[in-house]
């Protein structure tokens, strides 16, 4: 094997096994109470490049449990990004999620989400398979909801932070890259923390695993479909929730360049 060859082994084997090393205590705690649930999401997830170095990125995902009996979650989230250079970008953004009663262990009411976030994200190649590593902190404003004369009302918002990482590989099917026409894998795991003052039972937030198969129309469109494993620990610490979620989603981009 060439020195190169097994630089790009090395860089491809690491970061998935240093997330190996972090889920397997978390995977091992499931059995004190742990929940499944078959769910459906899709999004759309699309950018629109404003100069040579800035970006507006935006996706919108319909979260369905049941797998499609009920809501899970409505999720918009929007950022501006800035691109530093071809291997180095900054976002900041903002989301606005709306998460329902569902599963086997649902929430008491539905409740929104008020968030704002920062993100940086590094690029690099493993032979013909390009990384990516996500940083994202997460400041979080959760609404708490009551019944207030037979009406569910927020009554005050708690704040918490989350910080993620996560890992994604896009692997060319039939080829050295992927091209118009062409398959692709987009395989990802993101382990997620949280931190603060009204953090308590669970330090550990979540942590999943993507595995999409992808099909690149053109430059501006692609689109996926696959599996995604969602482990979820409520605020109590001690009940689990294991998501099998089928995953569709649909990328685009666009420019004002030209």
């Amino acid at each position: 094997m060439t020195r190169r060859g097994l630089k790009s082994r090395i860089a491809l084997r690491l970061p998935l096994a240093a997330l190996a090393v972090v889920a397997a205590p978390l995977r091992a705690q499931a059995p004190r109470r742990t929940r499944e649930n078959l769910n459906a999401w899709a999004t759309i997830v699309g950018d629109v490049q404003l100069s040579p170095r800035w970006f507006v990125d935006y996706d919108f995902s319909l979260r369905r449990s049941g797998p499609l009996r009920e809501w899970q979650q409505l999720f918009p989230r929007a950022s501006v990004r800035y691109r530093l250079n071809p291997t180095v970008q900054f976002n900041v953004g903002v989301a606005r999620p709306e998460t329902y009663p569902y599963g086997k262990l649902p929430v008491a009411f539905r409740f929104p989400e008020r968030r704002i976030w920062e993100q940086v994200m590094l690029s690099q190649s493993a032979g013909r398979v390009a990384l990516t590593h996500r940083y994202r902190v997460e400041q979080r404003w959760t609404g708490r909801v009551a019944l207030v004369g037979g009406k569910e009302e927020v009554q005050n918002w708690v704040r918490t932070n989350r910080a993620r990482y996560r890992i994604g590989a896009l692997v060319p099917l039939q080829g050295k890259s992927t091209e118009n026409g062409e398959f692709y894998a987009n395989l990802n795991g993101e382990l997620f923390m949280n931190w603060g003052a009204n953090v308590t039972g669970n330090v550990f937030d979540q942590y999943r695993a993507n595995a999409m198969l992808g099909y690149r129309h053109s430059r501006r469109l692609r689109l996926e479909a696959g599996y995604l494993e969602h482990l979820v620990q409520k605020p109590n610490g001690w009940q689990l929730e294991r998501n099998h979620t089928l995953a569709v989603a649909v990328v685009t981009s666009q420019s004002l360049l030209h």
